[in-house]
């Protein structure tokens, strides 16, 4: 019975020195820098796609280790935009994107792709409210008939 107590105990202590010696994988500037490098993508697509905007702001960044060589980075930000039909305008967007680390390439730096995109929230706050007219076209649709 000794033994059997002598072994558990051996087992525990190597498995305890594993976990303290175990390699993290991604290390925190790595973190910092995907997370730089999202923020740089989302405002270069923004400055390119909706030329008009303004204000871009990160509300929330953070990214978290998902497997050895995958980081899940979640966001939240906004910005304001302007257009004839609409308006000025708040837009704030939620979401998530998956990287993986690509294959070691011989640089002394490591390279991630992007590899998943999901946009979880979308919100619009005007700043000059619509208006709406809900009998308005259904007036102009009965004298049309007619």
């Amino acid at each position: 019975m000794k033994f059997f107590g002598v072994l558990l105990f051996v087992v525990a202590m190597n498995w305890t020195w594993s976990l303290v010696h175990e390699s993290r994988g991604i290390s925190e500037a790595v973190h910092v820098g995907i997370q730089n490098d999202m923020k740089k993508i989302i405002g270069d697509y923004i400055a390119e796609n909706l030329p008009t905007s303004t204000h871009l702001e990160f509300h929330q960044f953070w990214t978290e280790k998902l497997k050895k060589n995958q980081v899940k980075v979640k966001f939240s930000y906004s910005f304001e935009d302007s257009t004839a039909a609409v308006g000025a305008a708040r837009v704030n967007v939620e979401g998530y994107a998956v990287l993986n680390k690509v294959a070691a390439t011989g640089e002394s730096y490591e390279t991630w792709s992007f590899d998943e995109l999901q946009i979880l929230n979308n919100k619009v706050e005007f700043k000059d409210p619509l208006q709406v007219s809900p009998g308005e076209r259904d007036t102009e649709e009965a004298t049309d008939s007619e």
